[in-house]
């Protein structure tokens, strides 16, 4: 953009016309309007980019209606095209998206909309590539789902160092697409890529406090290649270890994924051999979390569970109903007291590694969470009337 000293100004991009007129016009001002239209009819061969942008600006205009202009989808048009024709880059996508959707009167026509959107690639503009790779992927325009075809446009993209080409990539070949059958390997290979070069971002991330469109890859090629460990589908042989080492990795920022570790240990996922004192390790992570960093994840389901593999003795756990008592005790004061009290006159009824059975504590844990209303207490009493121990 250049200033001239009488205050008037000229512009020697389309990107610097499109930022100020551009928006100036959207936002009601009719001398921008004027001057849109001054530079729409410049004939100038050295900034026949700006007249493009300005002819664009003005379909746009017609288009909505900005700056009290009554609308003309005709008017509109002609001047969209005009830009086309001045190799305007975001002409050539609104057209290519009329052409696509069969909108403003156009046939829909796939083959069309194709050629706008690489054109509009070839002139700078990167989101050409994107939506001509996103027309194969979901078939669009009339044209078939071609997952060769869209990697190739999503590859071009990655040439560009687009942030998001290699996951769209590896969203193909973990699901799928046309002829393009889903392959695992290959899909964990990119995301395992985008993991080694994500932790320059993660590392950024914790030294600094910055967010990126890196970091978040991240942490998306994190959790889908865990997703892939632990499904062990397409080709993927399943290995609970990796998705645990990859999910320990979010685990940094996200606690939830510390209850997801938990599962596989205790469940013996993917591989993972069995081990209830793994899963209680992660499962009082959750809990110290929440009382030391105030993360805002409630431990309800943390000490549940907790409780469960105490009084039940999983994973290979030796049962202890002491610790039980002392995890539902717990859940009792935090949250959810109703369950936590029925579950505690459980324990109590039964007996329960090193508690023995008292049927007195059990009634007035009963009594305590019928008095909140919990249906299973109620009808827990109602039995134990009947047997005329009540």
């Amino acid at each position: 953009m250049i200033t001239y000293s009488d205050g008037k100004t000229t512009y020697s991009d389309g990107d610097s016309l499109s930022g100020d007129l551009g928006k100036k016009v959207r936002d009601g001002d009719k001398d921008a309007l004027q001057k849109l239209k001054e530079f729409a009819t410049n004939r100038d061969p050295e900034q026949l980019h700006s007249q493009a942008r300005a002819l664009y600006e003005l379909s746009e205009v017609y288009f909505n209606g900005f700056c009290e202009v009554e609308r003309s989808p005709q008017q509109a048009l002609k001047f969209l095209i005009q830009a086309v024709e001045l190799d305007d880059d975001l002409a050539s996508i609104r057209l290519a998206e009329f052409h696509r959707d069969g909108k403003q009167n156009f046939k829909q026509d796939g083959q069309k909309a194709l050629e706008l959107f690489i054109k509009a690639a070839e002139h700078g503009n990167k989101n050409g590539f994107k939506f001509a790779a996103e027309m194969f992927r979901e078939g669009l325009g009339g044209l078939k789902a071609d997952g060769y075809r869209a990697i190739e446009f999503y590859e071009k993209l990655d040439a560009l160092d687009d942030k998001q080409a290699l996951m769209s990539i590896a969203e193909i070949c973990t699901e799928g697409c046309g002829k393009f059958k889903a392959d695992g390997r290959r899909a964990l290979e990119i995301y395992e890529e985008m993991i080694r070069h994500g932790k320059y971002w993660a590392k950024v991330n914790r030294d600094f406090g910055i967010e990126s469109s890196g970091l978040q890859n991240y942490k998306e090629a994190l959790e889908n290649a865990a997703r892939l460990y632990l499904e062990g589908k397409i080709g993927v042989v399943p290995d609970g270890y990796k998705a645990v080492e990859y999910l320990s990795e979010l685990a940094k920022d996200d606690t939830e994924k510390l209850k997801e570790i938990a599962e596989i240990f205790l469940e013996g996922k993917a591989g993972v051999e069995p081990d209830g004192y793994k899963a209680i390790e992660y499962l009082t992570e959750i809990i110290e979390r929440n009382e030391t960093n105030n993360f805002f994840v409630s431990p309800s389901d943390a000490l549940k569970v907790l409780a469960d593999i105490w009084r039940n003795g999983k994973g290979g756990v030796t049962q202890d109903g002491h610790k039980a008592v002392e995890c539902l005790t717990k859940l009792a004061e935090i949250s959810e007291p109703d369950e936590a009290f029925y579950e505690l006159g459980n324990i109590y009824e039964e007996g329960c590694g090193f508690v023995a059975p008292d049927m007195h504590k059990a009634i007035d844990f009963y009594r305590k969470s019928a008095k909140l209303e919990y249906w299973c207490a109620k009808m827990k009493l109602k039995e134990l009337s009947r047997a005329g121990i009540v």
